[in-house]
């Protein structure tokens, strides 16, 4: 082998060594992406938590046994609800649940039974 083609040979290894390290840094970038993608979703989910515990007026561990700020006491109705929170999660859940007792409470009442004590 000359020095031309030893030359040549060093030379590819150098692109070789250049594009792993290049492959390398892509896929440290795509990653840390990711994880700041996760990060976010993960921030996301613990802001919608927070306000859902407000509007129940529970801890944001909902009465964890080891909780370090309730010390598992902070269940929903441990302190007093946040209004407007509670307004927003809490009420279109209580109105659907009513309209649904309205709704049965009408369907009992209209059928042929309604009124009618089982004896035997």
């Amino acid at each position: 082998m000359d020095a031309r083609q030893f030359a040549a040979g060093m030379k590819t290894l150098a692109n070789e060594d250049e594009a792993v390290q290049a492959g390398r840094v892509r896929g440290e970038r795509r990653r840390n992406a990711r994880r700041r993608v996760d990060f976010a979703a993960y921030e996301s989910v613990l802001e919608r938590n927070a306000e859902l515990a407000a509007a129940c007026g529970a801890c944001v561990c909902f009465g964890q046994p080891h909780c370090p700020d309730c010390g598992g006491e902070g269940k929903p109705g441990w302190q007093v609800p946040d209004a407007s929170l509670f307004r927003q999660y809490v009420a279109p859940v209580l109105g659907r649940l009513g309209a649904a007792q309205d709704e049965e409470r009408q369907h009992r009442h209209d059928s042929p039974w309604a009124g009618q004590s089982a004896s035997l």
